[in-house]
């Protein structure tokens, strides 16, 4: 314990005898950790904004589309075209227990009008559950709800973008829309969405009615879609089999016939976009972590220039019955301390800056949004304090091992006689 208290004892001595030269080390060393950590931060805020902006389509969803026999099953020829339909529905509401909310979607391209101001937009008719599966963030009034489609309302939400189309900078709610010729009333208003995936028209140049309703206006016996979420994250793969094993039965095809019905599970391309955030972070980590050897050279460097300054020094102690250790140990220790104490400034530096650039545009300009839900917003993450402390770690020893090793294999005849 007093060996210990001694050698500290002695690097701090020496550091406060040199310190401006150790504050020259130290600020290399800051700039590094703060470098790091802000590449780490941008890296983090760009794959959450990424990732955020994807599962806007509907985290855990599942779509079903309509395929192509490749089969023969139940006497029926392969080649034969499945086409989704209402019943198709009832039958997965009531043959999937797995299935937590479900809902069909018909589209179609209608003209939709308020005042003198016309254009063909995407026509949805959907069910209430729709709201919860594709995450139907609504901004004024409200989405569909179960009354609605049973009692086939004339009512209609609309996208941010068509909202503004058509109604610029008037409110729309409760006012009446004509699609397709047919009056409805606007009962509620999505929130605008930076979304970056999607299997069909995007959500906000859309206009949502009750699937009833729609489809007693146009012809409506085949779907374009089914939309589905599982009960449980857990349980998709489950669910993906049970549905084809049911529309099997509903159509006649083998439930082992994979393009009788194409059904995309949204997590799947999920962990591709994942994928390129972790390597981002990784190239960040890399490039960080270069910036900082840069630091810890300068370490290196002021740390032998203070051996060979030190040598006749080192070598009265080792006369004196020093051991290797013991040198070893204190020019370590000084290594490690100016190390870390630039890696406390630049862990504050980086908390500084972050906090006074806040966020980064990113998707906000692509999809004209000002809410800031597309942005890159930088934060010090606990993830990246302890890849710094584990990189500041591993640096410091790096330099200050080869100064160390030097002095440590001094001659102590040779190291007095030093001029």
């Amino acid at each position: 314990m007093m060996m210990i208290r001694h050698t500290l004892h002695e690097a701090w001595s020496t550091l406060t005898h040199y310190r401006l030269r150790a504050a020259l080390t130290m600020l290399s060393v800051t700039w590094g950790v703060a470098s790091l950590m802000l590449l780490l931060s941008y890296g983090n805020g760009f794959g959450t904004a990424l990732i955020k902006a994807f599962d806007q389509i509907g985290k855990d969803l599942i779509v079903v589309f309509g395929g192509q026999t490749s089969e023969q099953a139940g006497g029926e020829r392969s080649g034969r075209r499945i086409q989704l339909e209402y019943r198709d529905v009832v039958a997965l509401r009531d043959g999937v227990p797995a299935i937590d909310r479900i809902s069909p979607e018909l589209r179609r391209h209608l003209p939709v009008s308020f005042g003198y101001r016309t254009k063909d937009h995407s026509v949805a008719g959907v069910e209430a559950a729709f709201e919860t599966i594709r995450q139907m963030d609504v901004e004024f009034g409200r989405f569909l709800s179960d009354d609605d489609v049973a009692q086939r309302r004339r009512v209609a939400i609309l996208g941010a973008g068509l909202k503004k189309e058509l109604f610029s900078g008037l409110p729309a709610l409760g006012t009446d829309i004509k699609i397709g010729g047919v009056r409805y009333t606007v009962i509620g208003v999505l929130r605008k969405k930076t979304q970056i995936s999607n299997y069909s028209t995007p959500d906000d140049e859309s206009v949502f009615v009750p699937y009833s309703t729609l489809s007693a206006q146009v012809d409506a016996r085949y779907l374009d879609d089914i939309v589905i979420l599982p009960a449980q994250n857990g349980l998709r793969d489950r669910v993906v089999g049970e549905v084809r094993a049911a529309l099997g039965r509903e159509h006649r095809f083998s439930p082992r016939d994979e393009r009788a019905v194409m059904i995309m599970d949204w997590n799947q391309f999920r962990g591709l976009v994942t994928n390129l955030s972790l390597g981002l972070n990784l190239l960040l980590t890399i490039i960080g972590t270069l910036t900082l050897s840069v630091g810890a050279v300068g370490v290196m460097n002021i740390m032998l220039v203070s051996v060979t300054e030190r040598t006749r020094e080192i070598g009265v102690l080792k006369a004196i019955g020093a051991r290797r250790t013991h040198i070893l140990g204190q020019i370590l220790v000084e290594g490690l301390a100016l190390t870390l104490a630039g890696g406390m400034f630049g862990v504050l530096l980086a908390l500084i800056l972050t906090k006074a650039i806040g966020s980064l545009p990113l998707l906000g300009p692509l999809f004209e949004d000002t809410s800031g839900q597309g942005d890159i917003h930088l934060g010090v993450s606990v993830f990246a304090l302890l890849v710094a402390l584990v990189v500041l770690t591993l640096v410091g020893l790096a330099a200050a091992l080869v100064p160390a090793l030097r002095a440590a294999r001094l001659d102590p005849v040779r190291a007095i006689r030093n001029e």
